[in-house]
């Protein structure tokens, strides 16, 4: 009976110790890469970092259900993808309204990713994402194209649940 506790205690401390570590998951299933989502943006937009031009994609940036209900609405916009770890700057130009914009993107770690390994790893996820980075996301997720293009600062760009609700208003009208 001992000898099965103990047993049992290891391989417990196994699948937590690598089962847990969803920050490893993630840049797993992402190869290593952080989403952008490119809010606001006109349809010529040009972007690139480093002067390499950035292929955009089509990507969900949320999903909202009806309670009770089983249909469920999930909303796009284009974005791109960039390494996580590590700080990148990204150059956006509009040929159409003939402006630019530079936006630097900071790696930061991500409260959800940090919140899973505490809750279903009892912590132990931590141990080994913290030190590895994979924790780590590219902040701001979503960008305010619009602003950037106009020469506003951060601090004047519309927040991240204004740019949410303003698209999913815009996805509902066309």
């Amino acid at each position: 009976m001992n000898k099965s506790l103990s047993l049992l205690t290891v391989a417990t401390a196994a699948i937590m110790l690598n089962g847990c570590c969803f920050g490893t998951l993630n840049n797993a299933i992402t190869h290593g890469k952080s989403k952008v989502s490119l809010m606001r943006s006109p349809q010529d937009l040009e972007v690139s970092s480093g002067g390499n031009k950035l292929p955009k994609t089509m990507e969900a940036f949320a999903s909202s259900s009806n309670i009770g209900a089983t249909a469920t609405t999930t909303y796009y916009t284009s974005a791109i993808s960039l390494p996580a770890k590590q700080k990148a700057t990204i150059e956006l130009y509009s040929p159409s309204m003939n402006k630019r914009a530079t936006v630097e993107l900071v790696p930061k770690a991500s409260r959800n990713l940090i919140w899973l390994d505490i809750i279903f790893g009892a912590g132990s996820g931590l141990l080994i994402d913290m030190p590895t980075g994979n924790l780590k996301m590219l902040t701001p997720r979503l960008l305010d194209v619009q602003s950037a293009l106009e020469g506003k600062p951060r601090s004047k760009w519309l927040s991240h649940g204004k740019l949410k609700r303003m698209a999913k208003r815009s996805a509902k009208r066309s």
